[in-house]
C-alpha cells in the first residue's frame, strides 16, 4: 500500500490547519522545495486573491432596515410625574423659594452694609488724602524747617567761630594792648628822663640815647672847638684864654633804647684829627653794651698812654718862654642796637699840653 502524499496526507492537512504556511519546508534560502521522501510533497502555497463585489449594493443590503423584525413603537404620551415624587419637589421648590427670599433680603441687607461700608471707606479715603496733604505739608514744613535750622545752624556755627576769633584777637589785642601800654609807660618815663636829661643840657643822638656834658650843651657854644682844656701838672683843668668857659669835666651817655624797640645798646668812641685815640683813659674798655635807661659817665680826668706820649711844652730859650702843644681832636660817640642800627654824635676839643 502506497503511502499518501501531498494533499491525501490527512496529518499534513491538520498541521497546516493548525500552523499555516509555518507547516511547509523551506531551504536554506528560504525557498519551499519538494522531495519524493517528503509525505507533503506536492503541496504549494500561493496568494489569495480578493474577490470583486458590487460595494453599492453590498451597501444597500447593509443600510436596509428590515422593519418587520423591530418592535413597533409606542404611540406619543403626557409628561406625568408621580405625586409623591410631585409632592417632594413642589415642597422643595417651597423651600428653596423661601430660602431664595431670605438670601435676597441677606443680599439687600449686604447690599446696604456694603454701601455703608464704601461711604465709610470714601470718607476714610478722604480722611487719608487729607491726612496725606497734612504729611505733604508737615514734610515740606519739615523740610523747610530742617533747610532754615541747618542754615541757622550754619551761621551759629559761622558766628561762634567768627565770635570765638574775634574773642581770640579781643584776647590777643587786649595783651597786645597791656604790652603797648607798658611799653607806652616805659617809652614815656624814656621820653622824660631824655626830656630831663634834653633840659639838663643833653644832646640826642636820635632815638637810642642822650649825651649829657656838664655845664650843658657844648654845641652850642659859640667858639670853633665846642670844649676846650689845658693839661698842666698832671691834670687836665680850663684854659685861660678864649676857651674858659668851654671847659667841660665829664659827660654821660643815657641809652634810652624803649624808642626803638630794643633792650640794650652798644657804646663806642672814636677820634679823628691830632689823635686816633683816647686822651682819656676813662678806667674801661670800649665798646660796651648799655641797658635801656642806664647812664656810663665817662671822666676827662686821667690822661691816656698815648696823651702822655705826645709833646708838651716847647720853644723855652733865654729870650723866649716856653709855649703849649696845641691839639684839636674830634670825638665821635656812636650808638648801635640790635637790629644793627647806628647813630653818633661828633663833639671838638682843643687842647693845651704843658
Amino acid at each position: 500500500m502506497a503511502a499518501k502524499t501531498g494533499l491525501q496526507n490527512e496529518a499534513f492537512i491538520s498541521e497546516l490547519l493548525v500552523s499555516g504556511s509555518t507547516a511547509i519546508t523551506k531551504n536554506e534560502f528560504g525557498v519551499y522545495s519538494f522531495e519524493q521522501d517528503e509525505l507533503k510533497d506536492g503541496v504549494i502555497s500561493g496568494k489569495l486573491t480578493k474577490p470583486k463585489y458590487n460595494e453599492l449594493e453590498l451597501v444597500k443590503s447593509v443600510d436596509t432596515v428590515i422593519f418587520e423584525l423591530l418592535p413597533p413603537a409606542p404611540p406619543p404620551i403626557d409628561d406625568t410625574v408621580p405625586r409623591p415624587v410631585y409632592n417632594e419637589v413642589t415642597q422643595s421648590v417651597i423651600d428653596l423659594t423661601a430660602q431664595v427670599e431670605e438670601l435676597t433680603n441677606l443680599v439687600y441687607t449686604l447690599r446696604a452694609k456694603v454701601q455703608d461700608v464704601e461711604i465709610v471707606s470714601e470718607s476714610l479715603r478722604v480722611d487719608l488724602d487729607l491726612q496725606n496733604l497734612n504729611v505733604a505739608a508737615s514734610q515740606n514744613q519739615t523740610s523747610q524747617l530742617t533747610s532754615k535750622i541747618s542754615s541757622t545752624i550754619t551761621e551759629l556755627q559761622n558766628s561762634i567761630q567768627k565770635g570765638t576769633a574775634e574773642a581770640i584777637q579781643r584776647v590777643s589785642l587786649f595783651a597786645r594792648n597791656q604790652a603797648l601800654e607798658q611799653e607806652l609807660s616805659q617809652l614815656r618815663e624814656a621820653v622824660s628822663a631824655k626830656e630831663q636829661a634834653i633840659a639838663a643840657g643833653a644832646v640826642s643822638t636820635g632815638q637810642l640815647a642822650s649825651i649829657l656834658f656838664d655845664k650843658g650843651d657844648p654845641t652850642k657854644e659859640t667858639t670853633t672847638q665846642m670844649i676846650g682844656m689845658d693839661y698842666k701838672d698832671g691834670k687836665f683843668i680850663a684854659p685861660g684864654n678864649d676857651y674858659g668857659k668851654t671847659f667841660r669835666t665829664y659827660f654821660e651817655v643815657i641809652a634810652s633804647s624803649a624808642l626803638s624797640g630794643t633792650k640794650e645798646v652798644s657804646i663806642d668812641l672814636k677820634f679823628a684829627g691830632g689823635m686816633t685815640k683816647s686822651p682819656w683813659d676813662f678806667a674801661f674798655t670800649l665798646p660796651f653794651k648799655l641797658k635801656e635807661g642806664d647812664k656810663k659817665t665817662f671822666e676827662f680826668k686821667k690822661p691816656s698812654t698815648e696823651f702822655n706820649a705826645l709833646r708838651g711844652s716847647y720853644g723855652a730859650s733865654l729870650f723866649s718862654r716856653s709855649k703849649p702843644s696845641e691839639y684839636d681832636i674830634t670825638m665821635t660817640v656812636l650808638i648801635t642796637n640790635s637790629e644793627g642800627k647806628t647813630e653818633s654824635k661828633n663833639f671838638t676839643f682843643h687842647i693845651y699840653k704843658y
